[in-house]
């Protein structure tokens, strides 16, 4: 239960994966009052969360005005990462301007918006480098960037892809006839590579592993074909809704290009942060098998 002596935090965007993990901590931390605006109280994710400590469960649309004046009232921090999967790229950026604009006019303190980087403009806006469900966000962050931080103070997390996929069907190891373990993936050489995780594998569960490259259009191809976003245009169809594949295929840059991480700000802000994808399998037990996972908006297994 919350207690009325705590200040106020409000979660926007569901029981998803990140928020859940979001609500976890803080729950833990024991600093807040928490209130988590969800579509349904009686999902599993939330219902899981309703569990827990100085957490309490609000069943509403967070993309509706009357619920998002409703929810912000007596709140002093928000944390809010919209779904771009479920509602489209204009929705978002409409909706995540709509959100700091009810937070500011309630008397909200702080505003926490979960971004991504704006892949299009480090790309000059090249179209073969266009990523809606990334640039929406990105969008908003550029939004929030001009306004000032008083009387609200407002900031910027830009997140990125999650470890978690690899308890996923789709990208676990398969034993081959040797007994080796092989990671199937279309993966880069910037951030985390093929070889990255074979030798994390290897060290963590002393199994031999190996990395094969797949053609990122193999993956593409087995992805769903319609338009991602479509609920939000009953009726309609948008051109501005794009399919997964087209989500997905644009060229990357890695960390010299598009989707950039300074990741010597972020061992200042966490010096105990998971700094390797072999520090997270230790951390994680991770065994190379299916295992139970929050999914991002879009699910691909």
């Amino acid at each position: 239960m919350s207690s009325t002596t705590k200040p106020t935090l409000l979660i926007l965007g569901g029981a998803g994966s990140q928020n859940s993990s979001v609500t976890k901590i803080f729950s833990e931390a024991g600093t807040y009052a928490i209130h988590v605006l969800t579509r349904s109280l009686h999902s599993a994710h939330a219902s899981e969360l309703g569990l827990l400590p100085n957490v309490t469960l609000i069943e509403g649309d967070c993309y509706d005005d009357a619920t998002l004046t409703a929810a912000f009232k007596n709140v002093e921090f928000c944390f809010v990462n919209t779904n771009g999967f479920a509602i489209g790229e204009k929705n978002e950026i409409y909706w995540g301007i709509r959100m700091y604009e009810i937070a500011r006019w309630a008397g909200v303190k702080h505003f926490v918006y979960s971004s991504l980087p704006y892949v299009s403009k480090n790309g000059d806006f090249d179209p073969r480098r266009r990523v809606p469900f990334v640039d929406g966000k990105a969008k908003v962050a550029q939004y929030l960037a001009a306004m000032s931080t008083t009387p609200m103070a407002w900031s910027v997390l830009a997140t990125g892809p999650y470890a978690e996929r690899l308890w996923g069907d789709r990208d676990v190891p398969v034993k081959d006839a040797d007994g080796i373990y092989v990671f199937k993936l279309p993966l880069g050489e910037a951030h985390v590579s093929g070889a990255d995780l074979a030798t994390a594998f290897e060290a963590v569960t002393g199994n031999k592993a190996r990395y094969e490259n797949i053609p990122l259009q193999a993956m593409l191809d087995q992805m769903p074909a319609g338009k991602i976003g479509s609920q939000g245009s009953p009726g309609y169809d948008d051109p501005t809704l794009k399919t997964a594949p087209e989500h997905f295929g644009p060229e990357s840059g890695g960390n010299t290009g598009l989707w950039k991480r300074n990741y010597g700000l972020l061992d200042e802000i966490m010096p105990s942060r998971i700094r390797s994808v072999e520090e997270w399998m230790r951390e994680v037990k991770y065994d190379g098998k299916p295992g139970k996972y929050l999914t991002t908006g879009l699910s691909l297994d």
